[in-house]
C-alpha cells in the first residue's frame, strides 16, 4: 500500500499517453476547429470528440488522484477499505465490458489497498 499513489499515477498516466497517441487525429481536429465548442458541431454533438475528451480527462484526474493519495499516505493516512474495493468493483466492470483494457489493472491496485488497510490496521495496534 506504500506506493499506492505512485501506482495510480502511473495508470493514469499510461491512460493519457494511449489516449494522446490513439486520439492524435480527433486532437489535431479539435485543435483545427478552434477548441471553444470543438465537440458539438453545427448543433450535432461529435462522439468521437466527446470519447477522447473524457478519456484524457480521466487520466488526468487519475494522475491528479494518484498524486494526492501518495501525499496522504507519506502523511499516514490509512486509505479505506471502500477506496479499494470501489476500485476492484470498478475493475471488474469495465473488464466484463472491455476486456482489451487495463482495467486490470484498477483491480490490482485495489487488491492493495484492501490488503493494505488491513496490514496498516495490525501495525498501529502492534505500535499502540
Amino acid at each position: 500500500m506504500k506506493y499506492s499513489g505512485h501506482f495510480l499515477t502511473i495508470t493514469g498516466i499510461i491512460h493519457t499517453l494511449i489516449g494522446l497517441v490513439l486520439g492524435w487525429p480527433i486532437i489535431v481536429d479539435m485543435h483545427n476547429a478552434g477548441w471553444f465548442s470543438s465537440t458539438v458541431i453545427d448543433g450535432q454533438m461529435m462522439f468521437d470528440r466527446e470519447a477522447i475528451s473524457w478519456f484524457l480527462f480521466a487520466g488526468l484526474f487519475w494522475v491528479i488522484f494518484g498524486l494526492t493519495l501518495q501525499s496522504a499516505i507519506a502523511q499516514g493516512f490509512n486509505p479505506p477499505k471502500s477506496l479499494g474495493w470501489g476500485f476492484v468493483v470498478i475493475g471488474i466492470i469495465v473488464a466484463i465490458i472491455m476486456p482489451a483494457s487495463g482495467a486490470y489493472l484498477f483491480i490490482i491496485q485495489g487488491a492493495i489497498l484492501v490488503f493494505g488497510h488491513h496490514r496498516f490496521k495490525q501495525q498501529a495496534t502492534q505500535l499502540a
